[in-house]
């Protein structure tokens, strides 16, 4: 006769193998995450339904506990209810007993089967243990904890076999190119396959953007005044623009576990949807940006203003920084906080437009020079060898490896580090031809007015003219900008 007094834990929660199929059909494109979501929510729904009824036929009160979502077999996974449903059975006089579907709803690993016998055989009132598929585990004794056992070993091989099987087929459809599930990533249609205009043309002008010398903050700027905005209906921040436009996908490259996909000769997997930049601009786009100045972090990148750090105090030497933002008249000054001497300071919006026209002068004179004379010889790549190098040494172990003269643990180490050294070589090569000189470059960069550029691109023109500018202390006082105590520093000298 089923003890009434106390309520039994019925617990639900879907199981491995359905989670497993749910993820196939989204990597499949069969079912979206939101479909997804909706059919594991009916699946608990059901199991409440169901073992509601079997607790009306034994005439037991219940108190619930779900973990939807959740897996019982990874063992980092930490579930909420479970834990708490543990505490409660270990509780004297709080619950009859266990309700579930089957044993594996509620454990596919021994060791959480373990903690569950431990409360059963040191709980002084008897604990009950039933099952809808008729199952039942007496769980005091040593035959219904040796067919408890036995039953969680079965289910968590099966669940072992299932996401070995699924690993494999992702694996197959990564190295085949083929697209997986998940959300619409940022660039693409529904179908993951199809350029959406308007985002692939954000992707690649931005990507050029960043190339040239453009911050992420310029760049999330940029997304935000054209209304894009993420699934949440809120504008992107840096992180995500970042992740978007670092995307190997982007350049068609096929990702497996969050990393870029290589063949057995070292060279990227591409995938069957559109590409929205080239490797190359991909590439030079990773190079610029994992560098603390292309991500946005230095000093140089930070400022939002065109002279700060070019400017130099002529009486110490101090970098000069931006300062009175605020006022009518904005300044450059020697700070005495980053170690000036604090004497020194000029109009800031005056300086600009003169070290502006400055440049622009000089800029069209090369241009000028540079015509006339002949065509110099185009700068090749420095650390071309290099990279041949690193790639014929990286064939030659692959060979070794395969004629069986290296250890596996040896190969392991010596591909790690060359697949790096070469990942590297190529973003940096990548970044070099992107960027690589050519005739009076930021001249055709200011083509459409120094307005048209970001403040990171005009610092870049101006640095290719100027090392720096000398600031000389004031003549007199009330002589205003007085542009004569500029001192320009040019590159050439």
């Amino acid at each position: 006769m089923v003890e009434t007094a106390r309520p039994w834990a019925a617990y639900c929660r879907i199981s491995d193998a359905d989670l497993a199929e749910l993820r196939y059909l989204v990597n499949a494109g069969a079912l979206t995450p939101e479909e997804a979501k909706e059919r594991e929510r009916k699946g608990v729904l059901k199991q409440r339904e169901d073992l509601a009824a079997l607790a009306a036929n034994m005439g037991v009160p219940v108190a619930w506990y779900e973990d939807n979502n959740l897996s019982a077999f990874k063992r980092r996974v930490k579930r909420k209810d479970f834990e708490r449903m543990l505490v409660d059975l270990a509780a004297p006089g709080l619950r009859g007993g266990i309700l579930a579907v089957d044993i594996d709803r509620l454990t596919r690993q021994n060791r959480d089967l373990e903690r569950v016998i431990d409360i059963y055989e040191g709980n002084k009132q008897k604990l009950g243990f039933v099952t809808l598929s008729g199952q039942n585990f007496d769980l005091s004794t040593p035959d219904g904890r040796f067919s408890a056992r036995i039953m969680v070993s079965v289910a968590n091989k099966a669940s072992e076999d299932m996401s070995r099987r699924l690993k494999r087929e992702m694996l197959r459809k990564a190295r085949e190119g083929e697209v997986s599930g998940g959300h619409r990533p940022f660039g693409w249609e529904e179908d993951r396959k199809t350029a959406r205009p308007k985002e692939a043309e954000m992707v690649a002008s931005q990507t050029e953007a960043g190339i040239q010398g453009d911050s992420v903050a310029t760049v999330t700027r940029r997304f935000k005044e054209a209304g894009f905005v993420g699934r949440t209906g809120k504008p992107y921040d840096r992180t995500a623009v970042r992740r978007i436009l670092l995307n190997p996908r982007n350049a068609g490259i096929r990702v497996y576990q969050g990393e870029p996909l290589k063949d057995d000769e070292g060279q990227y997997v591409m995938g069957d949807w559109d590409a929205l930049v080239s490797v190359q601009s991909w590439e030079a786009l990773r190079a610029k940006w994992e560098t603390n100045q292309g991500a946005g972090q230095s000093r140089e990148y930070r400022t939002s203003t065109l002279l700060s750090g070019i400017l130099r105090c002529g009486a110490c030497g101090t970098r000069m920084v931006a300062a009175n933002s605020a006022s009518k008249y904005p300044k450059y000054r020697c700070a005495e906080g980053a170690g000036g001497c604090g004497n020194v300071s000029i109009i800031r919006n005056k300086t600009d437009e003169v070290i502006r026209q400055l440049v622009t002068e000089y800029l069209e004179r090369a241009a000028k020079n540079l015509s006339l004379a002949q065509e110099p010889e185009e700068k090749q790549w420095e650390k071309e060898p290099e990279l041949t190098e690193a790639e014929t040494e990286l064939a030659d172990i692959k060979a070794m490896y395969n004629a069986g003269k290296i250890k596996a643990t040896t190969y392991a180490i010596l591909l790690d580090d060359l697949e790096g050294k070469i990942e590297k070589l190529r973003g940096e090569r990548a970044l070099f031809q992107a960027t690589r000189p050519s005739l009076a470059p930021s001249l055709d960069a200011m083509k459409d007015g120094w307005g048209q550029l970001s403040i990171e691109r005009q610092r870049d023109v101006v640095r290719s003219v100027l090392r720096s500018v000398l600031v000389a202390t004031t003549r007199k006082r009330g002589a205003g900008i007085d542009l004569e105590r500029l001192t320009p520093v040019f590159r050439e000298d």
